[in-house]
């Protein structure tokens, strides 16, 4: 992986400020910078160091990851702020305000002495991971055929009887038997009328003939999410089904093929809704159309009604339209995509129905 390259990218931005060293806390973020995959560390970037902190469980990891990082190892009473921060000659830091709490940056000023100025850099450093390298984009690809196989296979096997919880605990048995190293988030499945909450969490609600199902999945490979979402139905589906399907479908079809690239998320976002307005259902597609993927589920660019941000190519988003009832049920389509020198490469595969 490039961490060179992400790491002087950072520096430069350096130029353009008075910081002139900074501290990661997030471990995505340390992960991005570094490579490494344990869950206790700090980075310290400055011009002429990068300094990774961690403790004696992970300094043989981090030796194996970090080869372009000085390990600082914590030891007990050390005061590993300040002995880091001196050492590399820290005046002015720059911090993920986003990802950190007020009480943690207050401990870490008392660590060090209150003489170093703390100053919010969250934009650089995480701005850094929005447009994404070749084999970024590989390793999502991988992951996302992962979650591809996943639902194929256990869609097929879904029928009446068989629960909610039932279904995502194949569905995670799977992801993992086809090599991911987790879930990128808590799968949902959210059938009847449970679909008409976005983010319904698996109940022992049992699947009934003549019923949606809406699954929303995911997995992690090499540290990289996917998203997945597919609306199926047991049975055979009725008219009102049958038209909700195809409005969200269709809007979702048009807004992945007239994406361009230097439109904003707010644009992107627009193509699908008014779609789904000008059908009256409007006020039940209540989400942003999508967001950015990489090593978090969620994270930029933004793909909804104020998302003032370019979609530039290299950037990876979803597309997942919906469209939700209460006392009815609900539909959502969502793929991966990513946005090229021409328009949206689509990233899923899996099986998706037509009516």
């Amino acid at each position: 992986m490039e961490y060179n390259l992400r790491i002087n990218n950072l520096r430069k931005s350096l130029s353009e400020t008075d910081i002139d060293t900074i501290f990661i806390s997030n471990k995505d973020n340390i992960r991005y910078y570094s490579g490494f995959t344990g869950t206790f560390a700090f980075l310290l970037i400055s011009e002429n160091k990068s300094i990774i902190i961690t403790d004696s469980r992970y300094t043989v990891r981090a030796e194996e990851e970090c080869p372009d990082y000085e390990i600082y190892q914590l030891k007990s009473g050390d005061n590993w702020l300040k002995n880091s921060t001196d050492k590399i000659g820290a005046n002015v830091i720059g911090f993920e305000g986003n990802h950190m709490s007020v009480n943690m940056l207050d401990q870490l000023k008392q660590r060090s002495g209150n003489k170093l100025n703390w100053k919010d850099y969250s934009n650089a450093i995480t701005n850094e991971r929005v447009t994404k390298s070749e084999s970024e984009i590989n390793i999502i690809e991988k992951t996302i055929s992962i979650s591809d196989k996943a639902f194929n296979s256990v869609s097929k096997k879904i029928s009446e009887g068989i629960t909610e919880k039932e279904i995502a605990w194949e569905i995670e048995k799977e992801i993992r038997n086809l090599g991911a190293e987790s879930l990128s988030f808590d799968t949902i499945v959210a059938s009847g009328l449970n679909g008409s909450k976005p983010h319904h969490s698996p109940t022992d609600k049992k699947i009934k003939q003549n019923e949606a199902i809406t699954i929303d999945m995911g997995a992690k490979y090499k540290g990289y999410c996917s998203d997945l979402t597919r609306t199926i139905f047991i049975g055979t589906p009725n008219d009102k089904f049958k038209k909700i399907y195809n409005i969200v479908l269709r809007s979702q079809l048009i807004a992945i093929e007239t994406a361009r690239e230097e439109m904003t998320g707010e644009e992107i976002d627009k193509i699908s809704r008014d779609i789904i307005s000008k059908e009256n259902f409007g006020e039940n597609f209540g989400h942003s159309l999508g967001h950015g993927v990489g090593l978090e589920v969620h994270e930029n660019p933004g793909v909804g009604p104020n998302s003032k941000n370019k979609i530039m190519s290299g950037m990876i988003y979803t597309v997942e339209p919906g469209i939700y009832i209460e006392g009815w049920g609900g539909i959502r389509i969502e793929d991966m995509v990513l946005m090229t020198d021409n328009g949206n490469k689509l990233l899923s595969h899996a099986e998706k129905e037509s009516y």
